[in-house]
């Protein structure tokens, strides 16, 4: 398969790295000076937690033309990039698309390709991007499948991971776990913006601590009136039976630099990306019964554009 990822922030250069590394048949989109920089000295990628610098020399393009051809485009840009690249994606004469990344509205980019295979993933993965240089981590875990709980395309997605040390997870209601994910992510980011992404602020601040998880909760609710299925299950779990588990995780993310890698990092550097995905996501839930005390208390420090 020729394999395209077109994106290269945090994402997207993790996802190369582990494709490349596995001798698949990969190609990387970069702008500007990133892509200087990858054309001329390779990617290089100082991963976290595995105390270990890695530098790939990868095929790199600036641009995709209409008479480009690729098996499969990942798209790992930024929510508030994709409408950019749409018209794009449909004039070119590649068919499979997958969407990596948080989007709470599969649906609508469903429908805006029409004529394409698009499916949606979400690759964990964490850091920040500097100018020479990724400073990340990646989980070796993928979650990926269509949004019509279809599972015709099950053995190809497998195909495309053949090889890799990538731990997929194929959901066919993608639709229902995004959403689910943005409910997730979005008190976090809350206390991000609250703490000046330092959560080491909040490390002994038990009550705002169970803000947080009550604040999932509550979304978590608002989704589930609305018809959606929380996915994972065990995410509800999570913040419900499994609650003093979650409080304590919390407390881990405080203590470490886990906070830093897996949310304030990201808040830091994406917040336009953050601010669209609350409002589309409080649009969504605008109307519901179920009530949101605590998220619209946490829901005050987010910036305003």
């Amino acid at each position: 398969m020729r394999i395209l990822v077109y994106g290269a922030g945090v994402l997207g250069c993790n996802l190369i790295h582990l494709l490349n590394k596995s001798n698949k048949n990969v190609t990387l989109l970069a702008r500007g000076c990133w892509y200087d920089e990858i054309n001329l000295n390779g990617l290089t990628i100082r991963h976290k937690f595995r105390i270990k610098t890695t530098n790939d020399k990868l095929h790199v393009i600036n641009s995709l033309t209409n008479d480009d051809f690729y098996d499969i485009i990942f798209v790992t840009l930024q929510y508030t990039q994709l409408d950019s690249i749409i018209p794009v994606l449909n004039d070119n004469q590649s068919k499979n698309i997958i969407f990596i990344g948080n989007n709470p509205n599969a649906t609508g980019y469903l429908e805006l390709m029409k004529d394409k295979n698009v499916f949606f993933g979400f690759f964990s993965a964490g850091g920040q991007r500097t100018s020479k240089y990724v400073d990340s981590f990646y989980l070796n875990e993928m979650t990926i499948g269509r949004i019509d709980n279809s599972h015709e395309s099950d053995e190809w997605i497998k195909n495309i991971f053949q090889g890799t040390r990538m731990r997929l997870t194929i959901e066919n209601r993608m639709d229902d776990w995004l959403k689910s994910h943005v409910a997730f992510i979005l008190p976090f980011v809350y206390a991000a913006y609250y703490t000046g992404y330092n959560y080491r602020k909040i490390k002994k601040d038990k009550v705002f601590l169970y803000t947080i998880i009550n604040s999932v909760k509550e979304y978590y609710d608002a989704l589930k009136e609305l018809g959606y299925e929380i996915l994972p299950h065990s995410d509800y779990e999570f913040v419900t039976s499994k609650k003093l588990r979650c409080y304590l995780f919390l407390k881990l993310c405080c203590y470490t630099t886990i906070g830093d890698l897996c949310v304030c990092d990201h808040a830091k550097n994406g917040i336009n990306e953050m601010i669209q995905l609350n409002e589309e996501f409080r649009k969504l839930i605008a109307n519901v019964i179920v009530k949101t005390p605590n998220a619209d208390i946490l829901e005050t420090y987010i910036p305003c554009k």
